[in-house]
């Protein structure tokens, strides 16, 4: 009877759990997104030992241009497609965040067209100036992807963006191994990449319009200029908050290879990228229904420190036991999962660990800035970011010239910047919406 009564008592434990939204929510987009991120992760496992370390360099730095440029190419509006209470003015923003990064995207081509030579120049490597010419195209679809990402969201569609996200990784890694044993090997990482986010972006057109929760008939340019000049803090800080945090992340990508060569960049990009895997994973899935949640309760007149306190204490939870298991073996275990020669890979994700696992609690946080409108001092903080972790890299490379000191120097910045911005986070959440009055 014992044990009949413990089973019952946790059967309706976790039934109680999943019947508040903010769980179930956070449940589903997990589970979506942890599945997205399992899968290329074990197609890296067979990749490492099909393409070569420079193919990789390459293939990081592309990603890492995607990454870098996505976050600009909507000017950051899709963020306010959550915000307002009208679902016709939702459905407004996610057609200017559409329209804004196709606009965008074909400026960007015109201007690498233009000025292709010394950007080549500039990047040290023609294989990779040539991929420039692409860019536009993977940065449009990457548009798409992220307003239609926010607009479910807003819809409580969390399902849709775990599909969404599942579709994108499969048929990346699906595509990569294919062209990778069919000797297609100099850009058949890529290529994976660019198919991944095509089918992504169909899926969501195609979503949204079977839903038939989207029409054009009330969008007009003078409503999509009304609402961009309502949230205009959005695209003038937001902007220049995501490329510049993105930038500062993304750093070693761009100035390793220029410091030292496209192996260390290889390596260093797979370090960080299975290790930001699953704590990004984790993140971003609290973090997109933190935002929903914290919103409304902040429009409601709630403190919602209570509620950022909690997150962070969970994901505390979450992180600290793979943290230091990774920080005793990542080594040893990246040399038998990737091979002996990525077993340096493994060295770097040591150096990294202090950086990413504080960047870990602080990700999903970083909506709580925007639901406070502290913009203009998280702008602020990620230039300064970006200054500090530039000087690191150069300081490293310039008087040490030594890899490894290099990314502890980088690491150590991002840990202390890290820090700093948890405790600004945790002071500023302990306040209330002020009543307008009309």
């Amino acid at each position: 009877m014992g044990l009949e009564k413990r089973d019952m008592f946790l059967k309706r434990y976790f039934q109680n759990i999943l019947k508040k939204d903010i769980y179930k929510n956070t449940l589903i987009l997990f589970s979506g997104s942890s599945a997205a991120q399992i899968i290329p992760l074990l197609a890296t496992l067979i990749l490492t030992r099909i393409f070569t370390k420079e193919q990789f360099g390459v293939f990081f730095i592309y990603s890492s241009l995607c990454m870098v440029l996505s976050m600009f190419i909507t000017l950051r509006l899709e963020l306010s497609i959550v915000l307002p209470s009208d679902k016709n003015q939702s459905k407004i923003l996610l057609f200017t965040s559409i329209f804004t990064s196709i606009v965008l995207s074909v400026f960007l081509f015109i201007t690498i067209t233009l000025f292709y030579t010394p950007i080549t120049k500039m990047l040290g490597d023609r294989n990779i100036g040539r991929l420039l010419l692409i860019l536009p195209f993977s940065l449009i679809l990457l548009g798409i992807t992220q307003s239609y990402s926010y607009w479910f969201n807003r819809n409580n569609r969390y399902k849709t963006i775990s599909i969404a996200k599942i579709l994108k990784s499969t048929t990346s890694s699906i595509v990569q191994i294919i062209l990778g044993l069919f000797a297609f090997m100099k850009y058949g990482l890529i290529a994976g990449l660019i198919s991944g986010q095509f089918i992504a972006a169909f899926y969501s057109i195609i979503t949204g319009y079977k839903d038939k929760i989207i029409t054009t008939s009330n969008v007009t340019l003078n409503k999509m200029f009304h609402l961009v000049k309502k949230y205009k803090e959005i695209p003038i800080f937001n902007t220049g908050i995501a490329v510049s945090n993105t930038l500062s992340n993304h750093l070693p990508i761009f100035l390793l290879s220029s410091f030292y060569s496209l192996e260390i960049t290889a390596l260093y990009g797979l370090a960080n990228r299975i290790i930001a895997t699953p704590l990004g994973l984790i993140s971003e899935s609290v973090g997109q229904v933190l935002f929903n949640e914290a919103s409304k309760r902040y429009n409601q007149g709630e403190n919602i420190r209570n509620l950022v306190k909690s997150a962070y204490k969970k994901l505390f939870r979450i992180a600290i036991i793979p943290t230091v298991l990774l920080t005793i073996f990542a080594p040893y275990l990246f040399s038998i999962s990737f091979g002996k020669e990525w077993e340096m890979a493994g060295t770097f994700t040591q150096l990294l660990i202090p950086w990413l696992f504080l960047m870990f609690l602080n990700s999903p946080m970083s909506y709580i800035i925007i639901i406070l409108n502290k913009q203009k001092q998280l702008l602020i903080y990620d230039i300064l970011l970006l200054i500090s972790r530039f000087f690191a890299l150069y300081t490293g490379y310039k008087i040490y010239n030594n890899t490894s000191i290099t990314i502890i120097f980088y690491a150590l910045v991002g840990a202390l910047f890290n820090l700093f911005l948890l405790f600004y986070i945790l002071k500023i959440s302990n306040t209330t919406k002020k009543v307008e009055t009309n």
